[in-house]
């Protein structure tokens, strides 16, 4: 089913139900590799209270989109970059970034991998509309290491393995 695939879980922003319970069975049992922490609204606090509840054994495979300052506290895989955080923390052990056009590629060896979004129509944000044609993309990846994000579901790995994705990274199929 994964095709090779890095596969990536975003939380949803949002509380959900048993949500450190539902982490933990995607890093044991659902073939997810890293679990990005992402609440853009949420205190640093309620963050902590979240990583607190996943075992701690599963912690490296977890990454921050915000509230860097718990690396410190917490021994996690890193942290994600984007428009609200664009600057790592210094004990990140891993780095990756949001990126959301081609030209953003050529930054790529900067990070352990990029997310390119929106691939496919977002599951999750109603009304986001994929911005590539497959064929532009797959002259342009080049083996860098890029995940798919937006609109990501099982059944689309094989097209992502194809272009030459090295992951596909999902939120709304794991949470909607």
């Amino acid at each position: 089913m994964r095709e090779g695939l890095f596969i990536v879980a975003i939380t949803s922003p949002e509380a959900i139900p048993n949500e450190s319970q539902k982490i933990a069975h995607l890093l044991k049992h659902g073939g997810v590799d890293i679990v990005h922490i992402r609440k853009p609204e949420w205190t640093i606090e309620l963050t902590a209270q979240l990583i607190s509840s996943i075992p701690e054994v599963l912690h490296p495979k977890l990454k921050l989109h915000d509230h860097f300052n718990l690396l410190e506290q917490y021994n996690l895989a890193g942290v994600h970059l984007n428009s609200r955080n664009s600057t790592p923390h210094p004990k990140a052990k891993s780095v990756s970034r949001s990126c959301h056009c081609i030209e953003q590629l050529e930054e790529s060896e900067h990070y352990d991998y990029i997310t390119l979004s929106p691939i496919f129509d977002s599951i999750s944000k109603a009304g986001y509309r994929s911005a590539f044609d497959l064929e532009i993309i797959k002259s342009h990846l080049n083996g860098r290491k890029v995940v798919a994000l937006g609109g990501v579901t099982p059944s689309k790995f094989p097209v992502l393995r194809q272009t030459g994705f090295f992951g596909a990274a999902m939120l709304g199929y794991f949470w909607k």
